[in-house]
């Protein structure tokens, strides 16, 4: 097989879901959020966007993502299930559901069954290619995230997905608009990258996270956030018909 047979192979290779797990956060922070967080009137604009979705692609040694069972795969995918966890903890919303009560009108993050899909998966394709291409797959890094359906409330808020890559892994998340915006993002994967590299999210760079909506101020801001919701959701609990849960994703190689 010749240079341009083997990339157009290792770019059409499926990816195959092989497991499914839920990662709840390690520990319940008292007076971290309540067990509800309502959404602001800066929030509700965002209910009907799809997801933001972002993948990160990562060269693992010679044994791992070769597909031998005595490869570092497994090994990764607890160490990031257990910095996941410790992460969530600090991050308590992104592990909620976002829903909406019909009789009040109001749309929140419910935190009390805390936890998030953790999604493995196996594909063919190669983590050096994907990271290289001038022209990205755009339908291969598709594959590399997962679904998040958010069409009707309740939702979740957050999905994330390991995939076995020859020669690396990728690990895609899927984030609701209405509970993060990028840099909030940003923030919880430099987070979950400093407890899985040095043991905890929190750090003398990475201070923890905070849910006080005191500094929003506005003498209605209850009241606006619900006008919102009804006029870009008018049909909440639906949110959209036929929305579009598959943007563009954004790459960003490691």
């Amino acid at each position: 097989m010749d240079e341009a047979s083997s990339h157009a192979a290792a770019k059409a290779a499926p990816v195959r879901a092989v497991a499914v797990s839920r990662v709840a956060p390690s520990v319940l922070r008292e007076g971290q959020c309540g067990e509800r967080v309502k959404l602001s009137f800066l929030d509700s604009l965002w209910v009907v966007l799809p997801p933001i979705q972002r993948v990160f692609l990562y060269q693992l040694g010679e044994d791992g993502g070769s597909g031998r069972s005595d490869d570092g795969f497994p090994a990764v995918v607890e160490r990031l299930k257990r910095a996941l966890a410790d992460t969530l903890a600090h991050y308590l919303p992104l592990a909620g559901t976002l829903e909406y009560v019909m009789e009040t009108g109001d749309a929140f993050v419910d935190c009390t069954n805390a936890g998030v899909a953790f999604v493995e998966a196996e594909g063919g394709m190669d983590v050096r290619r994907l990271a290289g291409d001038e022209a990205h797959d755009t339908l291969a890094f598709l594959s590399l995230v997962p679904e998040l359906d958010a069409r009707v409330l309740p939702a979740p808020v957050l999905s994330v997905q390991a995939t076995r890559l020859s020669g690396g892994l990728a690990v895609g998340l899927s984030v609701h608009h209405a509970v993060a915006d990028g840099r909030a993002v940003w923030r919880f994967m430099e987070a979950w990258s400093s407890a899985s590299r040095e043991g905890s999210p929190v750090t003398k760079v990475l201070g923890p996270p905070h849910y006080s909506r005191d500094v929003i101020h506005h003498p209605n801001a209850d009241e606006l956030a619900r006008e919102m919701l009804k006029t870009v959701a008018p049909n909440l609990p639906k949110v959209k018909k036929d929305i579009d849960m598959h943007p563009r994703s954004q790459v960003r190689g490691q």
